[in-house]
Order: structure tokens, then C-alpha cells, then sequence
């Protein structure tokens, strides 16, 4: 896949994106010449496609007050030079300021890698699509991977195309037994243009069959598009009401965006498949246990 698009799928583009209206907000009121203005224009809306592009999943509310503040800040040199106009050019500045501010460090909280510490267990159940089930006979499907690596048992209920909606019948094969269950669901729904308020009615189905005392449940954040940053937004939500763990979606996007990691631009290969069994088996090692030896799987990476 194209390394642009990846980046944008990754959310990094937002912290480029922020970077770049800082300067501009910052300098602004020191730029006198009128091809400094226009060179600040550019990369105010450079850096603004930048941050829509990396799909942070706010609240529609939360951006449009951003989109109100920026649009009013672009426009304040152009009004009148009298006292109340300069004050308001001043207060624009400061509230776009904030306001970037204070949603780069709530989106800055959702990028690291969760220490996953609840309850653990000597196998993971795997409820997922074709990116853990596999389309190619050939190609080991990362569970199968990483059980080979671990020595950790992988129940690995993944079938290709699945969409949200088949994750509740694959719920109901998790049993009481299953302590570990990781969820890999919602780009089939996203590509295949599933209204988000369906998606999030069948993500919550799955969520409240899975979700017990005694059990972790572990979820991949999806890379999002524009139009379905509702999505994103969604995930968040019910992970914080049934106390999911989230995988952040940059995890992902640095599988599918390494070397020969695809078939296809987005299938896994057996190098991909190996990146992924690794990245899952690292956030997972303080709960899942190999029955070889009864040790934690973070022994694997010390």
C-alpha cells in the first residue's frame, strides 16, 4: 500500500499537521509582508487537510468548534485595524492555540502501546477477518504464527470477509474458559460502507457477550477514512464502557506498511503475518502464559 496513504491511516499526519499550525499561529502576527501571509495561508491549510486526513475521532461538536476557531483566525488579518478587531485577532489566536493544544495531547494518550495487566491465561481467542483468518492456504494466518512462536494455544475463530455482525455468532463459541480474547473486526463494515450507528449496535453485542469478570478482552483500533471517523469514535466509546483494551491503529498500519508484509496491499504475507503474531504476542505478553514452562510470554522479549 502507498506509503502516504499509510501515513494518513496510521494518524500520524495529525502530529505533522499540528507542528506545522503551531508555526503558523505562532508567527503570524509578525508576518507584515504580503507574501508571508500568503506562504502562512498555504501551510494553514496544508497543515489543516493534514490533521482531517489523520482522522482523529473527536466528537462532531468538538470539530466544528476547532473548524470555527481556525476559519475565524485565517480570516482576522483581513479585518479592520481598530482596537476591538485587534483584540479579537489576539483572542482567535489563543482559543486555536488551546484548543490544538489540549486535542494533540488527548490524541497523544491514545498512541502508545496499553500495558495490558488484568486477568490472564495459557491460550487467546482470536475473533477477527481475513487479516487473521488468512486467504491463501499457503500463507500461515498470524494466530497460527504466533502459537509457533509462543507456545501459546491460539483458538483462532477468524473467517475471511467477516464483518461485525459475524462476530456475534463467533462470540458465542467463546467459553468461560477463554480468560484472553482479542478482537480483529471492522475494516469489512468500514470498506463495505455499514452505517456507523449499525456498526456500533453490533460492536456493542459482541462487547457485552465477551466482556465477564475474569476475562481481558483486547481490540484493534480500526485506521479510519474521513467520511467514517464515527467509527473510531464508536470504538473508543464502548471500549471505555466495557473496559476493552485498544490496540492503537498505528500498530496495524506499521504491519501492512512493512517490507514485503502484503500479498495485495492489505492480506497479510508470511513476513506480515510474522510482524503481526509478534506485535500482538509483545502487547499481550503479561497475560498470556505458555503451558510449556507456565511462564509469562514477556520472557520471550527480555
Amino acid at each position: 500500500m502507498n506509503p502516504v496513504v499509510l501515513w494518513f491511516a496510521s494518524g500520524d499526519s495529525l502530529y505533522a499537521g499540528a507542528v506545522v499550525l503551531l508555526l503558523a499561529i505562532v508567527l503570524s502576527p509578525h508576518l507584515g509582508q504580503r507574501w508571508l501571509l500568503r506562504l502562512r495561508n498555504v501551510a494553514a491549510w496544508l497543515a489543516l487537510a493534514m490533521i482531517v486526513m489523520a482522522c482523529p475521532p473527536f466528537a462532531w461538536i468538538v470539530d466544528a468548534v476547532f473548524l470555527v476557531a481556525f476559519v475565524f483566525w485565517f480570516v482576522s488579518p483581513t479585518l479592520a485595524s481598530a482596537a476591538i478587531w485587534v483584540r479579537l485577532r489576539t483572542a482567535a489566536s489563543g482559543v486555536l492555540l488551546v484548543l490544538l493544544l489540549v486535542l494533540l495531547a488527548v490524541e497523544l494518550c491514545h498512541r502508545a502501546m496499553p500495558v495490558i495487566v488484568r486477568v490472564g491465561s495459557d491460550h487467546l481467542v482470536v475473533i477477527g477477518d481475513s487479516i487473521s483468518s488468512g486467504i491463501d492456504p499457503s500463507v500461515p494466518a498470524w494466530p497460527l504464527v504466533m502459537q509457533q512462536m509462543t507456545g501459546v494455544s491460539v483458538k483462532n475463530l477468524a473467517q475471511p470477509g467477516a464483518q461485525v455482525i459475524s462476530g456475534i455468532t463467533m462470540a458465542e463459541e467463546v467459553t468461560p474458559e477463554d480468560r484472553v480474547v482479542l478482537i480483529e473486526l471492522g475494516g469489512n463494515d468500514l470498506l463495505g460502507g455499514v452505517p456507523s450507528d449499525e456498526f456500533g449496535q453490533r460492536l456493542e453485542s459482541i462487547l457485552a457477550k465477551l466482556t465477564a469478570p475474569g476475562r481481558t478482552v483486547v481490540m484493534f483500533e480500526l485506521p479510519l477514512l474521513p467520511h467514517k471517523v464515527a467509527y473510531g469514535w464508536i470504538q473508543r466509546r464502548l471500549a471505555k464502557k466495557y473496559g476493552v483494551w485498544l490496540i492503537p491503529k498505528r500498530y496495524f498500519t506499521n504491519v501492512i506498511g512493512g517490507r514485503n508484509a502484503t500479498t495485495d496491499g492489505l492480506h497479510l504475507s508470511e513476513a506480515g503475518s510474522h510482524r503481526m503474531a509478534t506485535i500482538v504476542a509483545q502487547a499481550l505478553s503479561r497475560v498470556l502464559k505458555s503451558p510449556m514452562n507456565t511462564l509469562s510470554i514477556s520472557d520471550l522479549w527480555n
